[in-house]
Order: structure tokens, then sequence, then C-alpha cells
């Protein structure tokens, strides 16, 4: 093209070169009347030269008028061009929009709505639907399918060791594409419309595949016959991969469900297995924690020998039922004693596992607990305070219920104790040390319905708690002793 271009515009360079010498040399021969030269000849001269330049000039313009029109003829095939373009480009960004939604599903049943609702405005389709690949069985299940705008659940087979549409494109390894079907494929004419409908007239089948395993077939129909243009089926092959991957995706996720659940269900055996050896196992921990600080158990599960360990600074606290012998003689039956007992000891542990505290033990009718131990901490004498306050209040609250009239002493010490365990058949974990003998004798010398404490509790709690000064008194093996009665908290 170019080439003509430049050989065009050296001619009409060439045209006007002549041209303007004709005009000369004419402009001369009338101006020289000196010439010797025949007017008549040279006339015949310049004419003859004129009349070339007229060829020549009528070349050039038929010349131009081939360049234009062609021009012309490439304008419009850009512009055709440009307008394909713009419609590929929507068609292919459509397509890419369907592919995500398919490829995101995971239900085959939704994936062939998904296309056929997004693709109908652009392919001539009335009939829509997705054949699974039976290996085993050798043949294809038309089970998800769209016709006229509804979903068809009612499943065809083709079985793939008979002569049909669906054997020609496995056997083949090839799409079927059939714009008349009594034309080109008439011996299947009675499969797809026994399948499909009455209707059909273009029929297209394209075999689905992933990684070389084949996992079904996409099958359109219209009942227009040369329905679908070559563009168009460029669109359904690319859907028809989309289609592939969103198919074997569910079917993984179907097989992965199938594989966890029964994973889950063996995992609830072994579940059921481990609860039971669990329970027994929580079972002999529970006895364990019954007798033992679980600090204290975890050392002797953990191979410690002799436990034995000394504590600077511990609260000592003893509760102890007033009159709680007399009170047998009234309660009818042993049975009912013990639940009376029970219940109110039951609320003390309560109260203990409220404050982290540590029951000790049960002696009869008196009840031991320490703070401090056998974790430290700086506040145990306060929470062995509230503890005390709450056993008080909450035995008041249970008077209506346990029918007779129960009262109790407690007695508070804070100072230094040993902690250990003693015994080898009944391990018992137990306190030593003269703040022991201290926190029961409090107990013992104290007021029924109060608190009797040491001056070691008062002077760590004097800035929080209201106590009342008892002064000095004699306490039996202990000598004389500055003791308070703990009233309540500021």
């Amino acid at each position: 093209m170019e080439k003509n271009e430049t050989s065009n515009s050296k001619e009409q360079n060439t045209f006007f070169e002549q041209e303007f010498k004709l005009l000369s040399d004419a402009q001369s021969f009338l101006e020289d009347s000196n010439t010797k030269e025949d007017p008549k000849q040279k006339l015949r001269t310049i004419v003859g030269s004129y009349e070339s330049l007229l060829k020549q000039s009528s070349k050039i313009m038929k010349i131009g008028d081939s360049t234009q029109h062609r021009l012309l003829k490439t304008q419009e095939a850009l512009t055709d061009s440009n307008i394909m373009l713009e419609a590929a480009y929507m068609d292919l960004k459509l397509v890419t929009e369907i592919g995500k939604i398919i490829t995101s599903s995971l239900e085959p049943k939704i994936i062939i709505q998904s296309v056929y609702e997004n693709t109908k405005s652009i392919v001539p389709m009335d009939v829509l639907a997705f054949g699974t690949y039976d290996e085993e069985k050798k043949e294809i299940k038309y089970k998800f399918c769209v016709i006229d705008g509804r979903y068809v659940p009612a499943p065809s087979v083709d079985s793939l060791e008979e002569d049909n549409p669906s054997s020609y494109c496995v056997n083949q390894q090839k799409e079927l594409i059939t714009l008349d079907i009594e034309k080109d494929f008439p011996q299947y004419s009675s499969d797809i419309r026994k399948h499909f409908g009455e209707n059909s007239q273009s029929a297209l089948y394209f075999p689905l595949k992933v990684e070389e395993r084949l996992i079904g077939i996409l099958t359109v129909h219209s009942y227009s016959k040369n329905a679908f243009q070559p563009n168009q089926l460029n669109i359904l092959r690319t859907l028809a991969n989309y289609v592939a991957i969103g198919v074997d995706n569910a079917d993984a996720y179907r097989t992965l469900s199938k594989r966890n659940k029964e994973l889950k269900d063996s995992l609830e055996k072994i579940e059921v297995l481990n609860k039971s050896i669990e329970e027994e196992r929580q079972k002999s921990e529970n006895l364990l924690l019954n007798i033992l600080p679980r600090s204290i158990a975890d050392r002797l599960k953990g191979g410690e020998g002799v436990i034995a360990d000394y504590f600077p600074s511990s609260t000592v606290l003893f509760a102890d039922i007033v009159g709680f012998s007399k009170l047998t003689t009234k309660i009818q039956t042993p049975t009912r004693l013990v639940e009376i007992l029970n219940r109110i000891f039951t609320e003390f542990d309560v109260i203990a596992d409220k404050y982290k505290l540590e029951k000790i033990k049960t002696i009869g009718d008196c009840y031991m607990l320490a703070g401090g131990i056998p974790v430290p901490t700086e506040d145990h004498a306060h929470k062995a305070a509230q503890a005390a306050l709450d056993m008080l209040h909450r035995l008041e609250e249970l008077k209506p219920e346990l029918e007779f009239e129960f009262n109790v002493r407690i007695g508070l010490h804070t100072g230094e104790v040993v902690a250990g365990v003693i015994g080898k058949n009944k391990f018992v974990y137990d306190l030593w040390g003269d703040s022991v003998n201290t926190a029961s004798r409090m107990e013992s010398h104290g007021a029924t319905g109060r608190i009797h404490v040491s001056e070691s509790v008062y002077l760590s709690l004097k800035d929080k708690y209201n106590f009342e000064d008892r002064n000095v008194i004699e306490v039996k093996g202990k000598g004389p002793m500055h003791t308070y009665f703990l009233q309540g908290i500021k």
C-alpha cells in the first residue's frame, strides 16, 4: 500500500512538471517573433504533448479514485472490526463473570441454572443439560436439565455401549455439533427428542474433561435450525470448560464431605471410648482431688515421695457447730443427721472455692480451711475473713430449711505453718505448727455466732474491717492473748 502511494505521488509530480514545461514552451513560441519554426508543426507538437498530458491526467484521476475507494473500504472494515471486537469483549466479560459463578458453586443444579440464566441472552438455547459420567456403569446420566427455562430433575440415560450422541462424543473423543439434526445425524434424532423434546432442531454435545479425566457431557439444543454462530460456539466451549471445573469441584467436595462424615463417625466412636476412659480417669482424679490440692496431687503423680512445705504466713480457720452433740439426740435418724451436716459443710465448701481457700478436713462437726497454701498468696487473711462472714450469713439462711437451730463458732489466726502429705494407703494433706493450735483455740474460746481472731489477724485487717476489742484473755495452752471479734468489712 505504501509503495503504490509513493509511485502515485511520483507520477503526479512528473505530470505537473510536464504540464509546466508545455506551458512554458507555448509561451516562448508565441513571444518569439523571429522563430524560423513552422507554426503549424510547432502547434501540432504542443497539441500532441497536451493530449499525452490529458491521458496521463485521466490515469492519475482513476488511480486517485481507486485509492479513495480502497481507503473507504478499509475504514468500513476497521469500523466493523471494532464493533466485532467490542462485542467479543462484552461476551468475554460476561463469560468470565458466569465462569466465576460456576466455579464458586458446589451444586450441579445451581451450575446449570446459572449457565442458562446468564447465557440465554447471547446464545439461543431452549435446552441445557449436564450429564454425569458413570465409569462403572459405562453411561452418561442427564439428571441436571433446564428445558424451556424450567429445571427438570427427571433423569435420562445414554449407555456408552450403544450408538447415541453421548457415546459418539466419548468414543470419538470430540464434540458433536449439528445445526440440522435430521440432515446431519438422522440416526440420533429419535434419542435426542426422546430425552429433550420433539422440537430440537440444532444440537451441541461437548465432552467435559479435567486433566484428561472425563467428567461428563454438556449439551445445548435449539428449536431452530442453523441456530448457532461460530462465535456462540466458542462461548459455549469456554463455558463447558468452566462447567467441567465447577462440577469436578462439586464432586470433590461431595467426596470430601463423605470422607469427613466417615471420619467424623469414627472420631465419634473413638470419642465415646475416650469419654468412657476419661470418665473413669476423672473419677479417680476427683477422688484424689477430694483428698489433696491439685498442685500436691500433681507432685505425687510426678513421683515425689515425701511432700512437706514451709509457709511463713498462712491464715487458718476453724468453724465448729455449737451444741451439735446435744442436737443429735433430737434428730430422729442417723441419715437425717448426716444429711444436715453434709448440707452445712457443702455450703462451706462452696464458700472455700469462691475465695480460693484450701479445705483441709472436717473433724466431726468442725470444719477446717486455710488460706495462702499450697500456693502462697498475700491476701489470704482477707479471703479467710470474707469466708468466715459468708459462713455466718449462709448458716442463717439455711436455718428454716434445716428445721433445727444451728449455730457456729469461728476462729482465725495468721502465722507460719508446715503443710504436707502423710500416709501411704490413704493420703491426707494436713497442717502442723503452733498456728494451727492457736486458730483452734480462737474457735474454742470464741462466742456463738461470732468470729474470734488473734492479734495477728487484727493487725493484717484493721484497715479494711471493723473489730470489737476483746482485750487480753487467758487462752488454754497459750496463756494471756489479746484477741478481737471480727464484725465486718468497713
